[in-house]
């Protein structure tokens, strides 16, 4: 599979960004390959290449401290694992309660 190079950025324009956005620039430095020894691509697609495609180059180690340390600042954007979490938590809390408490607390029948 080939995957784009990743544009490379100046920090000021990652601040910017929103968290999201990072994240997914986070992943799609994670998805590169490891080096060019292990890729299918050739010399002259390599080098016609301008952005970072690779895990062992000086730019992608750049792009991910500064990313690191970016988010670092940021907020806690929750995984789908968390969220899922949460929600069955809020569903079991008001699994416990009456359906109306007001009508059951009175004694009114329905």
């Amino acid at each position: 599979m080939r995957r784009h190079p990743i544009p490379i950025l100046e920090p000021d324009s990652l601040l910017k960004m929103p968290t999201k956005q990072l994240l997914g620039r986070l992943q799609a430095l994670h998805e590169c390959e490891e080096s060019s020894q292990f890729s299918d691509l050739t010399a002259g697609e390599i080098a016609a290449s301008n952005g970072i495609l690779f895990k062992n180059s000086a730019e992608w180690q750049m792009a991910y401290e500064n990313l690191k340390t970016i988010l670092a600042t940021r907020e806690h954007v929750p995984s789908a694992a968390e969220r899922a979490k949460n929600r069955s938590l809020r569903g079991r809390l008001k699994s416990g309660r009456k359906s109306n408490p007001t009508v059951q607390r009175m004694g009114v029948n329905r």
